[in-house]
């Protein structure tokens, strides 16, 4: 038996052999930090001054869902995740997330049914949808560009009843607001701060009366953005962001987020969340920081945070540093200091003014006021046969890679395109062809890091609930009178995106998404949609799809034969409403010479035949071709190509393809092009084209050149009509 001292002796060595091993380990495995990283993990940029460019980060949407969000890991296995966008979403957020058991869990379920504000927050939003409804038809009102007497009368009748009724339903809310009992002081005070808002948003909205005015409708869109904060300051958690980085407090043992990227505007302000609670609040400053995003933030340790840097989205300079100056935030007197330097704060919940075209929306109504009378005169005056491109006051941009769409009832065309190496905005023009003017309704919402990239864009929903802009839309969109509504069925990436979108032009907005079929690709690269008078019709690949517009589903079509491929910029289609049928034109592969050869597809029999139109047997057959934009022009029973003809590398001046269905072939139409003018760009991929019944035009959209309309009368009597083998080149 060891004695007594042996045994201590023992114990003593056993010990510092434990904490020899216990010292070794913390040299080879320090203590564990507290872990902040964006999604998918990056480093933030050090500060530099005012105004240097600033690196933001583009995407990598084919690892992570999840996009310029945020995460905060505690070391007791605890964290917050919150921000960024999921392109998996149904309104691309990811919300509020927990680290539970190693798993981020989403709480937003649990979060809304324990705030008593929520029901507020539903119903201040139903007042912002009415207002941005309302200003969307007097927008589109104004770019009419009726009489005087007949706007009054359209007013009358439909505008000024929905600011009305949106005027006595806000009032009542303001009363019911300032006689309820708010169950706690956060609430109290959310109340307080949403009906400073609520009170300006209605002393700014007011019936047009006689008529819309760029000022008019200039106010009613601050009182939809005072709508919006207001409705904010009731949710259970923060608005979405991107690039909102996670700090932990650990006196206060609460996580804080500051600003942040909306994508149409920056933001200031500030939210805590208590992970103990399980329960956000926001706090609201006299004076903060200016908005920015991807802004440094660590917590000092005493109850207090500190941010510096960031960035701030400028037009014309895209994202630019804010400069190194630090600013400190103590919790418990809900203050921000700056440190050691003068610069000047503005109240916290500030929006930046981030509008990109330049003015937003408004600078659109520069310029005389719109004359639906005056422009009439001039489309009447148009001579046959002669391309004539409009003068509009305020030119669009080149939105490049996808057709443009005609809404025959409303007499407007729309644009939605850009991506690649393009423009990456995702707003839908609208060009009002009674007035030859363009409509932007919205500020631009821009992809992180996607300028001038190629190709990478995300996929989704956006915070407005609007598709991000495409790597093409090339031939994947078009208008269903039936639904009224825009169909859009390109997306980048078919496995993360399964779905077809659809645009509402009432409301100026998009109005949600359905699912592709099973089977169905709706990859960018080849999604080819033409409307007949069966509906919706889809081509990829070798197969055919018809949209049900009661149910929104697709349903494929059991074809008879092999219908042709499609190819990305390299095949087309057009419906002929005369026979009934779909004629479809292809390469057969990118960038081969085109055969001539068409296939039709006779929609009631559901067989697919070769025409083998006139013109393939001679030794010009190969020709040069854009294939997808064609319109057909029922009083010359003519398929117009929009593409001039070019055989062996020489282009004609003049002469445009075209398809004479009675007699089965090819040839050309000889139009002329003004001197002097940019013609429109017929080998491009930026085109679209559309038959106007009531004037009897031809309309083309050309955005390779600043967003150039083009119109045409033709008139197949005057015309040169010649069998392609006839036609002459230069």
């Amino acid at each position: 038996m060891p004695t007594r001292r042996e045994s201590v002796m023992a114990l003593l060595v056993a010990g510092a052999i434990v904490l020899t091993s216990a010292l070794a380990a913390v040299a080879a495995d320090p203590e564990p930090q507290i872990k902040c990283v964006t999604v998918p993990e990056r480093t933030i940029p050090q500060p530099l001054e005012r105004g240097k460019p600033y690196p933001v980060p583009a995407t990598e949407w084919k690892r992570d869902p999840v996009l310029w969000g945020w995460t905060c890991e505690l070391p007791d296995g605890t964290g917050l995740a919150f921000g960024g966008v999921d392109q998996l979403s149904d309104d691309g957020r990811p919300h509020t997330r927990v680290l539970v058991d190693g798993k981020w869990t989403p709480i937003i379920d649990e979060l809304r049914k324990a705030n008593p504000l929520q029901p507020r927050f539903a119903q201040v939003r139903r007042l912002r949808d009415a207002c941005k409804d309302a200003l969307a038809k007097a927008r589109s009102l104004y770019f009419e560009g009726k009489s005087a007497d007949a706007e009054a009368a359209a007013i009358k009748a439909d505008i000024d009843p929905a600011v009305q009724t949106l005027a006595k339903e806000l009032a009542a809310l303001i009363a019911d607001l300032k006689g309820a009992k708010a169950p706690g002081d956060y609430e109290a005070g959310q109340i307080a701060f949403a009906l400073g808002h609520l009170e300006a948003s209605a002393d700014q909205i007011k019936p047009f009366d006689q008529r819309t005015t760029p000022e008019r409708m200039a106010t009613m869109r601050r009182a939809q953005i005072e709508l919006e904060i207001a409705a904010e300051a009731f949710d259970a958690e923060p608005p979405p962001r991107a690039l909102s980085r996670i700090a932990w407090e650990p006196k206060t043992k609460q996580f804080v987020i500051f600003g942040g990227e909306h994508f149409d505007y920056q933001t200031n302000d500030l939210w805590l969340f208590d992970p103990a609670g399980r329960r956000w609040q926001q706090r609201h400053q006299q004076a903060a920081p200016e908005p920015r995003c991807d802004a440094l933030i660590e917590a000092l340790g005493d109850g207090r945070i500190a941010i510096r840097g960031g960035c701030q989205y400028v037009p014309g300079k895209h994202f630019i540093h804010v400069g190194p100056a630090r600013w400190v935030y103590d919790i418990a007197k809900n203050a921000w200091t700056p440190d050691g330097h003068e610069e000047k704060g503005c109240p916290s919940d500030t929006r930046s003014a981030r509008y990109w075209p330049p003015a937003g929306p408004e600078g659109y109504m520069k310029g005389d006021r719109p004359d639906a009378a005056a422009h009439e005169a001039k489309l009447k005056a148009l001579p046959a046969n002669t391309w004539a491109r409009l003068d509009t006051p305020i030119e669009l941009g080149s939105r490049d890679w996808g057709t443009w769409v005609y809404d025959a009832g409303r007499d407007m065309l729309y644009i939605w395109a850009g991506g690649h190496a393009s423009y990456c905005g995702n707003d839908v023009a609208r060009f009002h062809l009674a007035t030859g003017r363009w409509e932007i309704t919205d500020p631009v919402e821009l992809p992180l890091g996607c300028c001038g990239t190629n190709e990478q864009y995300p996929s989704g929903f956006d915070f407005n609930l609007r598709p991000w802009v495409k790597k093409h839309v090339w031939n994947g969109q078009a208008f269903d009178p039936a639904l009224d509504r825009m169909v859009m069925a390109s997306v980048n990436d078919q496995k993360i995106d399964p779905h077809f979108y659809l645009y509402d032009p009432a409301k100026a907005d998009w109005a949600g998404r359905g699912r592709m079929a099973d089977g169905q690709n709706n990859d960018a690269y080849g999604t080819q949609l033409r409307y007949t008078a069966h509906g919706m019709f889809d081509w990829f690949g070798d197969k055919a799809w018809l949209l049900d517009e009661k149910t929104l589903q697709w349903q494929p079509l059991a074809v008879k034969g092999r219908m042709p491929g499609v190819g990305v910029d390299s095949c087309g289609m057009v419906y002929d409403p005369k026979r009934d049928r779909m004629l479809l034109v292809t390469l057969g592969g990118y960038a081969k010479p085109y055969d001539g050869q068409i296939h039709a597809l006779d929609l009631k029999t559901m067989q697919i035949t070769p025409l083998d139109p006139q013109g393939l047997d001679n030794k010009d057959a190969k020709w040069q071709m854009f294939l997808r934009e064609a319109v057909y022009v029922p009083t010359a029973d003519l398929f117009l190509w929009i593409t001039r003809l070019t055989v062996n590398g020489k282009t004609s001046p003049d002469q445009f393809c075209a398809y004479d269905p009675k007699a089965n072939r090819w040839v050309g139409v000889q139009l002329a092009l003004p001197a002097g003018k940019t013609p429109v760009d017929t080998h491009g991929v930026c085109l679209g084209a559309a038959y106007d019944a009531g004037r009897d035009l031809v309309w083309v959209g050309d955005a390779a050149y600043g967003g150039g309309v083009w119109a045409l009368r033709l008139d197949a009597d005057k015309a040169r009509v010649t069998p392609l083998k006839d036609v002459k080149l230069p």
